[in-house]
């Protein structure tokens, strides 16, 4: 049997290729939920060094992403469709710290 593909890849792509300001938001929970679902999954289908390396690489790329990209709809003037709330963006950041520090216990 081969190896699984796993959907935290395309889920993280799909962040990338969003243009839409409103949809960028649900891209990036969308994106966290699928490297969570991967991160329960590790102990049954263990990563290669270069898939964990790569889940690094994209969730700091979803934290550089969240403090440019987001921010700039946060600063006045704002449309009602480009605004996002503190509480999204908080809880934002709080998932995506929560599952680096994950991926992080991993590779020690």
């Amino acid at each position: 049997m081969g190896r699984v593909r796993h959907s935290w890849r395309e889920a993280f792509l799909s962040v990338l290729d969003e243009s839409d300001p409103d949809k960028l938001p649900g891209r990036i929970e969308y994106a966290i939920t699928a490297l969570e679902r991967r991160y329960a999954q590790w102990g049954s289908d263990p990563g290669t060094p270069a898939e964990l390396t790569a889940i690094q690489k994209a969730l700091s790329a979803l934290a550089r992403l969240m403090d440019e990209d987001l921010a700039r709809y946060l600063d006045p003037p704002l449309t009602a469709a480009q605004e996002i709330s503190d509480a999204t963006r908080h809880n934002l950041a709080h998932e995506l710290g929560h599952i680096r520090r994950l991926f992080l216990v991993l590779r020690s």
